[in-house]
């Protein structure tokens, strides 16, 4: 090393290029910019560098500065080579037509991981330019209007969408789904509200929702393991539906194993009825989760009694509910369940807790209530 420093031999210049590649990937995009002071070596090394991601820097986020626009088309008309990643994100970014010109030019860059996330209450379009990125694996998309052209062919290889706040045309997002037949990933929060939401998509592995809908089908999602859905809004649903919501919710999901519903979302399964045989997707569920549940509501109760006691393999349950203004009959529903299923002790326990919470008034509506089974496994938690 002595010998290196004495003879002005630059060790990190004569690193190969794959590992100063590397090396630049782990700065900040600003911070690999400026190692082009370095020396006159080192001027344009950073340009070939797969990522950019603009929203880390204060200064790219305050308003009204032009700074921001000129720093990103300086980087991109000085970069070389594919752009695998490309993210804007800042809460004072607003719609403009620099966005088209930043597409286009990522139109030809093979990008795989794009992500743009502008102002929430700014709705910016996306142009067609988006829909020509045949490399595209990862999208998340934020405050937009999303939709594709008629000669859109898909995305071939797109495994994660993440949409929040994306204005979707509900009769064609079904299409797009079938499009991206590598999908493993699907998020959708606060998106365009859904009559009837139907999931075709082979390779799915994970689904989270959170928004408004009246119906939800799982079409063919034979590798679907976990399961998210939030409602947030009493759903206006058929009174008299062809068959349970239950059963059209399970029908094909025979790999589910992680379920996490709101108070909202039980109270839709019950529509239509609760079959005696429940569906073979509850089998392998090992892992549910109820959220935004109200005791006073006797659907919600015997929509989580069911899942409860018709999960065989359950190791993991989890409770956010409200105990204001309990309903005698869905107590006295939960002790009549709790005394057929003798095997299942998990609603002997919500039984006790109800008791206990309400002769033992907290300071915080939101104390929690651990239970662990020892020897079972099974871990229950009710605020």
């Amino acid at each position: 090393m002595r010998h290196a420093r004495s003879s002005g031999v630059d060790m990190l210049s004569n690193l190969p290029c794959h590992i100063l590649e590397n090396i630049l990937g782990c700065l900040d995009l600003r911070d690999a910019v400026r190692t082009s002071i370095l020396s006159k070596g080192w001027r344009y090394k950073w340009v070939r560098r797969p990522k950019l991601e603009f929203g880390n820097d204060e200064y790219l986020h305050i308003p009204q500065n032009p700074i921001p626009k000129t720093l990103i088309y300086q980087v991109l008309l000085l970069h070389e080579g594919p752009i695998m990643k490309f993210s804007l994100w800042g809460h004072y970014w607003r719609s403009c037509p620099d966005f088209d010109h930043w597409i286009l030019f990522l139109s030809r860059k093979n990008v795989q991981e794009f992500t743009l996330q502008i102002g929430v209450g700014n709705i910016y379009h996306m142009p067609s330019h988006l829909f020509a990125f045949q490399q595209l694996r990862h999208l998340k998309l934020s405050s937009c209007v999303f939709h594709p052209p008629t000669t859109f062919i898909g995305f071939k290889k797109l495994t994660h969408i993440d949409f929040h706040t994306v204005t979707i045309v509900p009769a064609t997002f079904g299409d797009l789904i079938s499009k991206c037949p590598l999908l493993e990933q699907l998020r959708l929060v606060a998106c365009t509200n859904f009559d009837c939401l139907e999931i075709d998509a082979a390779n799915l592995q994970c689904f989270y929702f959170i928004g408004v809908l009246k119906s939800i089908c799982f079409k063919n999602t034979p590798k679907l393991e976990q399961v998210t859905v939030d409602f947030r809004l009493r759903v206006l649903a058929d009174e008299f539906p062809v068959c349970s919501n239950l059963v059209k919710f399970f029908h094909h999901t025979p790999n589910l194993k992680q379920l996490n519903l709101d108070g909202w979302v039980l109270q839709y399964l019950t529509v239509g009825g609760l079959p005696e045989s429940p569906p073979t997707a509850l089998n392998n569920v090992r892992n549910l989760n109820i959220s935004h549940m109200s005791f006073e509501n006797i659907e919600e109760v015997v929509g989580a009694v069911y899942l409860i006691t018709r999960c065989p393999r359950l190791q993991y349950f989890s409770m956010d509910a409200s105990i204001e203004n309990v309903e005698e009959a869905g107590v006295q529903f939960i002790k009549a369940q709790a005394n057929s299923y003798g095997g299942m002790k998990v609603l002997q326990k919500v039984m006790q807790m109800i008791h206990e919470m309400k002769q033992f008034p907290c300071a915080s509506r939101n104390v929690k209530f651990k239970y662990e089974e020892l020897g079972t496994d099974i871990v229950m938690e009710v605020p």
